[in-house]
């Protein structure tokens, strides 16, 4: 049976990170993830202490990354960003692989890496970002290993930034991870045709850009 918005948003990380989303963007962030109840919302890292301070007492939680984007930040950087990230308050800690350290082939590197944020994050859901349109469907299988290698609760297709994740991705993760860790679906995930098929193939939980997360919701509610 589809499920419906409600179920859908407690499945979702509501996300607005564009370079340029204001106070008000955040604002209108925390609105929306209260008017439909997600389970988690993430905006901007400047605004995490504003968004964990909105989140109080209710079911959602913000969460955030430790790095940047390309994931090549100095390993103590990104230690450092995840121990004061959770001294603020957030409910998650994400980690983007090193993907320089990856496509080098320093496999032991990625690992370490990984893990040093799996030991700083302790019993706190941890999930590595991938960004899949840059891997072929073998690096995947190799990326996968290092995540269940390094401890990540949950492998993380992307954030779009450098395209969308296909259903097709999500099949080679699934047989990859064959249940070792769940899957984040996450970046260009618009219509609720992609939402079923990705569940069908174990998919846990979805990052969708506030706009397309509304539309979303108010559709699974109709059908």
């Amino acid at each position: 049976m589809p499920i419906n918005g409600h179920e859908l948003a407690r499945m979702t990380d509501l996300t607005l990170i564009k370079q340029l989303a204001t106070k008000a963007d955040m604002e209108e962030l925390i609105a929306n993830a209260k008017k439909y109840d997600v389970w988690v919302a993430v905006g901007l890292k400047c605004y995490v202490p504003m968004l964990v301070e909105a989140f109080k007492g209710t079911n959602t939680m913000t969460i955030t990354s430790c790095c940047s984007r390309q994931g090549s930040d100095e390993l103590e950087t990104k230690i450092a960003g995840a121990k004061r990230y959770i001294e603020l308050g957030v409910g998650e800690i994400e980690n983007y692989m090193n993907f320089s350290y990856f496509k080098s082939k320093m496999y032991d590197e990625v690992v370490k890496d990984i893990r040093a944020i799996r030991d700083v994050a302790g019993d706190m859901t941890y999930k590595v970002i991938l960004e899949t349109p840059q891997f072929t469907d073998e690096e995947l299988k190799i990326a996968c290993e290092l995540c269940i290698d390094g401890g990540a609760d949950y492998v993380k297709t992307g954030t779009g930034t450098l395209g969308a994740t296909d259903v097709h991705t999500i099949e080679v993760i699934s047989k990859a991870l064959k249940g070792r860790a769940k899957i984040k679906a996450s970046g260009g995930i618009r219509t609720l045709e992609t939402v079923d098929a990705m569940l069908d193939l174990g998919v846990a939980r979805f990052g969708i850009g506030m706009s397309s997360a509304v539309e979303l919701f108010e559709a699974a509610n109709r059908r």
